[in-house]
């Protein structure tokens, strides 16, 4: 629902680490590894491809395995850290004391609601009855909007994507924004494109409706066609997702008056008044051509097309929870056939991962009472301001760039704020009703209750400490609005963190995403930014058009690459993941170049400190996807395969040149086209 998660959040991927065995008394503990040796695989030299030869042992032992759609460190450290949670979880479940209200009642009762297979089986969608009968008696187009409004509050995707954020031009206030939105299958691609692939996943996708339809009891063989019907006209009035990247573009700030006289079917006034929002009179319409062109499909296609499609999103979005035959059928086509997943994980390990996207703040609570070290956060507050003081340095010393727009940058480097660990206040969820007996009206009510979160904001003052990731989320981000980076806890682990890690992979790992994250703020939209958070332009014009040249570079330079036959990485859509990549790989080397000058650095497994600080960044990385799953992430997914997250930087690094001795080799571009952004 937010903004700073869709456009700034940065999905980092990690490494394993070896773990402690169980010891007996009288054992010591084992001790941690940074780098494990026997990923590498020796025969490929690591000039010519530095992934293969840092990490192609481990995806040769490591083939994706049944139940996933990709294998990677970061699912290693996931499943790690998801058993962590699922201890809280079943301690929570112990607790029958827990007052109402209570972190661990909500817990516990989501967490019985979901294990109780016999209960969901009686149950099925009845929860959803009311709202399908109150769908199908819609008797004119006039109506729909009020049920697209109903839909939205129990975070059912409908055509209208509707948000309360801080205004991208005024980061004091908050504001409501509407957006694109309302698509089932990954990306509008999947709808528009005449390969045999997309088509066949057409057909597939409408047999896919049509059992679910019977599954809820609605046999219609003709409702599917109707769906994919409206659904393709969405997808052609949608912007792609290189459009969805440009701020200003996206920015069309308007009176409510003027966004609707351009509509004529769809009423604005009357999703908003079943949101039950506080009055406003202004708001930013992201796309303006897609809700024109949206709103001529309502008019356009006939009702029972219109009735049809909701009935299904409203079915869609709770299929997986309700009994097997729903989570089945949803499985095999959104997971097998769409990711190449071959089967389900255990029931217990999809609940933890529900509860922890559901319940993620007060899980977090505990999460952090139990597992965060305050170590780690000193120790995060000290490396940001290495990477900082590195920053600096690296402007100050920009030829390309003028002393005009040095000053200015500087100046937005310096207002960077940060957040570690987790929230110094968490969000109020007493109020919340969770049963034991009914999981999913406790979806719908944990979605009411945060849609109130966000869209009470619009009357309050900007709430600078709010986060938009859990603390055990493993992940960080930069947001825009509040030119601040956030680490939750769930990153601040082994393998980017680690007391007894040595400094280059410790650097290699927590360093370079800090400076990855950092740089989001000097990407291609982040530099759209100010010191205060505001798209404000202020760069000179013959600076800015040096940026884009340099940029435009990389895009060029990923456009190359090919990861299946006949399919490119999009270097405009994954633009900004890409600078962030090579200016966070900048930074972390530079600070710790900085930090170990002058020592005599020994040699660990045969490495030295700039080496291994290369091959911490490969490890991250390592990775194998399922060609489904690649397929998707190609259009879909703003960051760059693993493959070319170590690549794509790399060739541009003389640093790495340096370390490994490559000369004229692959990884080695020319002196002259070598990309130096940040």
């Amino acid at each position: 629902m937010n903004k700073v998660i869709a456009a700034s959040a940065v999905v980092i991927l990690f490494s394993q680490c070896n773990r402690k065995k169980e010891m007996t008394e009288t054992e010591t503990p084992e001790k941690v590894v940074a780098f494990d040796l026997s990923n590498i695989d020796s025969t490929v030299s690591p000039c010519e491809n530095f992934y293969q030869y840092a990490v192609g042992n481990w995806m040769k032992n490591n083939p994706v395995p049944s139940t996933e759609s990709r294998w990677s460190s970061f699912n290693i450290l996931h499943k790690e850290n998801q058993k962590k949670l699922e201890s809280l979880i079943l301690e929570a479940n112990k607790k029958e004391d827990a007052h109402k209200g209570s972190d661990a009642q909500l817990i516990r009762d989501l967490y019985r609601s979901a294990m109780d297979s016999n209960l969901l089986e009686k149950k099925g969608i009845t929860a959803l009855k009311p709202l399908m009968e109150e769908i199908s008696a819609v008797s004119s187009k006039e109506q729909l909007s009020s049920v697209i409004g109903k839909l939205k509050t129990i975070g059912v995707s409908t055509p209208v994507g509707l948000y309360v954020s801080r205004d991208d031009k005024n980061s004091e206030q908050y504001i409501t924004t509407i957006t694109q939105s309302g698509l089932t299958l990954p990306d509008r691609q999947y709808y528009i494109s005449q390969e045999d692939k997309y088509k066949t996943i057409r057909t597939q996708y409408i047999e896919h409706i049509n059992k679910m339809f019977e599954l809820a009891g609605m046999v219609s063989r003709t409702s599917a066609d109707k769906i994919l019907a409206v659904e393709t006209a969405i997808a052609k009035a949608q912007w792609d997702r290189t459009e969805l990247r440009e701020p200003e573009k996206n920015y069309n700030k308007m009176t409510l008056v003027q966004a609707q006289s351009k509509l004529r079917f769809v009423s604005l006034p009357a999703i908003i008044k079943e949101l039950n929002m506080a009055s406003f009179d202004t708001l930013i319409v992201g796309q303006p051509s897609y809700f024109e062109a949206m709103d001529k499909a309502v008019g356009a296609l006939d009702l029972q097309s219109w009735k049809d499609y909701l009935l299904w999103k409203l079915i869609d979005g709770h299929a997986p929870w309700a009994n097997k035959a729903f989570e089945d059928e949803h499985f095999k086509f959104f997971s097998t056939q769409l990711r190449g997943v071959k089967e389900k994980k255990p029931r217990l390990e999809r609940v933890v991962e529900m509860i922890d996207g559901e319940l993620g703040e007060p899980l977090g609570k505990l999460y952090v009472e139990k597992y965060f070290s305050a170590k780690s956060k000193e120790y995060m507050s000290q490396l940001i301001e290495n990477l900082r003081s590195a920053y600096r340095v690296r402007i100050k010393n920009l030829t390309w760039m003028s002393a005009e727009t040095k000053e200015k940058a500087l100046k937005k480097l310096e207002s960077f704020t940060y957040k570690i660990g987790y929230p110094d206040e968490w969000k109020d969820y007493t109020k919340l009703e969770v049963t034991p007996n009914d999981l999913l009206t406790n979806f719908m009510n944990i979605t009411k209750y945060q849609m109130r979160f966000m869209l009470d904001r619009l009357d309050k003052p900007v709430d600078k400490k709010e986060w938009f990731m859990s603390p055990q989320t493993v992940n960080a981000y930069y947001n825009p609005n509040g030119n601040e980076v956030v680490f939750p806890a769930g990153i601040l682990q082994p393998p980017f963190y680690h007391p007894d890690f040595d400094d280059a992979i410790n650097y290699g790992g927590i360093g370079a995403v800090i400076g990855h994250e950092f740089t989001h703020g000097f990407d291609d939209k982040g530099s759209m930014s100010d010191w205060d958070g505001n798209l404000n332009n202020w760069w000179t014009d013959s600076d800015r058009k040096e940026f884009d040249a340099l940029t435009g570079a990389l895009a060029e330079q990923f456009d190359a690459y090919e990861p299946i036959a006949g399919m490119h990485v999009n270097g405009k859509m994954t633009l900004g993941e890409n600078i962030a990549d090579l200016g966070g790989l900048t930074l972390a080397y530079a600070a710790l170049e900085t930090k170990l000058a002058g020592k005599d650095v020994p040699e660990i497994d045969g490495f030295n400190w700039q080496q291994r600080f290369f091959l911490g960044w490969a490890n991250i990385w390592k990775m194998t996807t399922t060609e489904e799953e690649l397929r998707n992430r190609l259009n879909t997914d703003y960051h760059s395969p693993g493959e070319y997250r170590v690549l794509g930087p790399l060739v541009n690094l003389p640093q790495f040149h340096q370390a490994f001795g490559c000369t004229n080799q692959a990884m080695v571009k020319p002196d002259s086209s070598l990309i130096k952004i940040w």
